[in-house]
């Protein structure tokens, strides 16, 4: 390395130790220093929204919140619609079989998807232990 390279370097590192950056940033214990830009960035930008219904098995909902509702398609099919205050098209959809009764449901299975036609609603299917279409009362989570 001859002179005018070390003479380079010397004041490439006497700039950066005249800018305070011969250490890296402080950041919160415990978190890389590679995310933590980000994650305050993102922190600062996600908007979070969370709906929680439970509907009875003839489709009338037992708990919910404002401008929430639901519906049975009839006939013991296990068909039911959940339709929620806002858009929920781009939410995570949880689903597990229960009611608002201290009691234990029956077993069988539920799926859940977005309502075609409309980004506020939730489809929801309910089904026996055998898979045959059955109408269950059930919990629904919705997270944003």
């Amino acid at each position: 390395m001859n002179f005018h390279h070390v003479s380079r370097y010397a004041l490439i590192a006497s700039a950066i130790l005249a800018i305070g950056l011969s250490s890296p940033p402080a950041f919160a214990a415990g978190q890389p220093a590679s995310r933590a830009p980000l994650a305050a960035a993102a922190a600062a930008t996600v908007i979070t929204k969370t709906y929680s219904v439970i509907v009875n098995a003839d489709g009338t909902l037992a708990v919910g919140p404002a401008g929430a509702s639901s519906n049975n398609f009839g006939g013991n099919y296990g068909y039911f619609e959940v339709i929620f205050p806002s858009d929920v098209s781009k939410c995570v959809y949880t689903a597990t079989l229960g009611d608002a009764s201290p009691t234990f449901p029956a077993l069988g299975f539920i799926s859940v998807t977005l309502r075609s036609g409309n980004p506020n609603g939730v489809f929801v299917r309910t089904a026996d232990t055998n898979g045959t279409a059955n109408d269950h009362a059930f919990h629904l989570h919705v997270q944003c």
